[in-house]
């Protein structure tokens, strides 16, 4: 399997897999180094940890041809397993729905906004449109466990006037999380000219008074630490 990294610690396993399907202009996975591991190695790493929860992330995991079967794998032993996914192929989250315990989904943009998610994924117009229809489709799926929806603020796509536009895509989540662009190197590329967290806290936080309505839970995340909202 290619991957990223594979870690242990603040009480979970992280593997980030390599690859992904979309090109998003921000990204840092997408241009990380990744080395393969087989998938009975990946397994033995986890039985030899005593950390119950498997958190599957990095570019794109669901690219890979036996994830599903490392995620029954992971099952068997009794870890708990979150799968994130971009949402563009609800088939395989469908057949990994009985062995996970939920599902991380990222919204990028109003989806009725196509030329924001051109820009924001790389994909072509045709592409985009079909992509909005799979996450549709995905979101339908994941509702149906524990599901995170997280939302990667950055201020020309996701402001308090384009949220009124998102909002009925988190009703059934259990949770949202609102990422402060730019707040942690580890997760962007320098994008529209931000190199610094944008935007404001003060708008991170309103953004999230604004989703608290619609989900149990919101989680902002950002230069100034973490806060929950509820």
């Amino acid at each position: 399997m290619r991957l990223i990294d594979i870690s242990d610690s603040r009480g979970q396993i992280r593997l980030d897999f390599a690859g992904c399907n979309m090109r998003c202009p921000y990204c840092v996975h997408i241009h990380r180094p990744m080395k393969e591991w087989p998938m009975e190695d990946i397994v033995e790493f986890a039985k030899s940890s005593t950390t119950e929860n498997i958190y599957l992330g990095g570019a794109e995991p669901t690219l890979q041809n036996d994830l599903l079967e490392l995620i029954r794998q992971l099952n068997a032993i009794g870890k708990k397993v979150i799968l994130k996914s971009n949402g563009l192929k609800p088939d395989v989250l469908k057949k990994a729905f009985s062995y996970v315990e939920g599902f991380v989904l990222e919204i990028k943009a109003p989806h009725d906004d196509i030329p924001a998610i051109m820009e924001l994924t790389g994909l072509s117009e045709e592409r985009s449109k079909e992509y909005v229809e799979l996450m549709h489709q995905s979101l339908e799926i994941a509702r149906k466990k524990w599901l995170r929806i997280w939302i990667r603020v950055i201020p020309e796509y996701v402001n308090v006037d384009t949220m009124p536009h998102i909002l009925p895509e988190l009703k059934g989540a259990s949770e949202v999380m609102l990422y402060q662009f730019m707040s942690n190197p580890e997760f962007d590329l320098p994008f529209k000219g931000h190199e610094e967290p944008v935007p404001p806290w003060s708008e991170i936080r309103a953004l999230g008074e604004m989703v608290l309505p619609e989900v149990p839970l919101v989680r902002l995340v950002g230069s100034r630490g973490k806060t929950v909202l509820k």
